[in-house]
């Protein structure tokens, strides 16, 4: 939970003169949020690559721990989950997160 709050910490920080986030932090009762998981490290990073090299590039952090550099976690712009950020997740194989 700790590496979560971080990403989106700094994916809002990040992306904080954006419309998106703008309404997204003006709309505090409303705010929206899905986890989703992923199988591994490889999935984490092929995941960062697809959003970045997406057209136009989707805002997102991925979130590294150290000292031991292992990506633990994204944290997406927000977003209305359009197509290219669906095919994204889908291509790197994440999924609701279930416990």
């Amino acid at each position: 939970m700790a590496q979560a709050a971080h990403a989106t910490a700094a994916v809002l920080h990040e992306t904080r003169d954006l419309p998106e986030t703008i309404a997204y932090l003006d709309n505090l009762p409303n705010m929206r949020k899905a986890v989703l998981q992923t199988t591994d490290e490889s999935s984490l990073r092929r995941l960062s690559e697809l959003l970045s090299s997406s057209s136009p590039p989707i805002a997102h952090h991925l979130w590294i721990e150290h000292p031991e550099d292992i990506p633990t976690c994204i944290a997406l712009v927000p977003n209305r989950r359009e197509s290219r950020i669906k095919k994204a997740l889908d291509k790197s194989g994440a999924r609701l997160w279930k416990s």
